[in-house]
């Protein structure tokens, strides 16, 4: 699956084909839960061409996540088990790229094949500006 070029695109920020192969091909069957851990951009990076009006990170990644959870619900089946602030570091050391993060979400999807039907979306597709928009780094993790 390729992921469609936008002028804004950050590869750091997206699978690359094997990992996509390996969800795709490994693990169990049944409901997966995707844990991402987010750090967002003090102003969204849009391309110039957009002429978006100048926003935040988070403001621009809230209208990425709009997409996965409402404009392609149906096929996503995604329900958000948690959205918020990562507020403290209980162990760990504070302030490292390991520990720094803005938002803990978790979201869980009926089977591994709608996450990936979701990523196949046109509609998500398109929505990806927004994410790249927002996202300084970010780590997905599929846990059970």
């Amino acid at each position: 699956m390729a992921i469609p070029y936008h002028s804004n695109h950050d590869a750091r920020i997206d699978p690359t084909r094997d990992q996509v192969r390996h969800l795709r091909d490994h693990g169990r069957d049944g409901p997966v839960v995707m844990m991402n851990l987010l750090k967002f951009r003090e102003t969204a990076d849009y391309p110039p061409e957009l002429g978006m009006a100048a926003c935040s990170g988070k403001a621009a990644y809230d209208r990425y996540q709009h997409a996965f959870t409402v404009a392609v619900g149906a096929i996503s089946q995604a329900e958000v088990l948690y959205d918020g602030p990562c507020e403290q570091v209980f162990i760990g050391q504070a302030g490292s790229d390991a520990t720094d993060w803005d938002k803990l979400l978790l979201v869980r999807y009926p089977s591994r094949q709608h996450f990936l039907n979701m990523m196949a979306n046109d509609a998500y597709r398109d929505a990806l500006v927004h994410r790249y928009a927002g996202l300084e780094r970010t780590v997905l993790i599929q846990c059970g």
